[in-house]
């Protein structure tokens, strides 16, 4: 048997998601293997399967470690409920795009564990307190969740993948048959992705908080 270098650090999970978390802030997730995790570790890529027993399972300690980081605190546990949500809402997009590089793991994972469950107990706690059923409160949530993951998308493709201009795609336009897109090229004007997420959160929380819901027929 090989011995352990005396030097290495014992090897757990709070280890192994430091470093996959640090390999994907500074190379990008495509740079993620358990042979790169264990060469950042100082340890034989074998041994980091001990502890997670494969990328799956890595991903899902990369959709945790992010979730853990969904500072619910700064959500107030009084006041007008819009608020709140919204409040809870900037939470979520502030942890996600902490690891922007990270973002297809959570586009492609459903959250399952209690860790990755801890920070949307509250949520759920004022969309009950709402008036919400459990049934709308499932379809609040998933929307919730929808709405602020494909904002932070859309921020991946911009900032991290490079999402090239469409500009010159869209000169190529007939305005005679897209009159609407034309004008809207031509009189409107990018808000910024701070603006394009409040105004697009303040009509989701109105929709969903004042007046009444769509109704939701349950089927088997």
């Amino acid at each position: 048997m090989t011995p352990r270098n005396k030097n290495v650090e014992p090897l757990d999970r709070e280890r192994i998601v430091e470093a996959a978390m640090a390999i994907i802030d500074d190379e990008g997730l495509e740079a993620l293997s358990m042979r790169r995790l264990g060469a950042a570790l100082g340890v034989n890529p074998m041994a980091a399967y001990y502890h997670v027993p494969n990328k799956a399972a890595l991903y899902d300690l990369v959709l945790e470690a992010i979730m853990a980081n969904v500072d619910t605190s700064a959500v107030a546990t009084e006041g007008p409920l819009t608020e709140r949500l919204k409040q809870a809402a900037r939470a979520y997009r502030a942890a996600i795009l902490a690891h922007p590089r990270a973002i297809p793991v959570l586009a492609s994972r459903s959250l399952r564990t209690a860790a990755a469950l801890r920070p949307v107990e509250p949520i759920l706690g004022i969309l009950f307190e709402a008036g919400l059923t459990a049934t709308e409160t499932v379809t609040a949530i998933d929307s919730f969740a929808q709405y602020i993951l494909g904002v932070c998308v859309g921020y991946y493709h911009q900032t991290v993948d490079h999402e090239t201009n469409p500009q010159r795609e869209f000169e190529q336009l007939d305005p005679h048959e897209f009159p609407n897109v034309s004008r809207m090229l031509a009189e409107g004007r990018y808000a910024g992705a701070e603006a394009e997420f409040e105004f697009g959160l303040d009509a989701f929380v109105r929709g969903l908080l004042s007046g009444p819901r769509y109704p939701l027929e349950v089927t088997s």
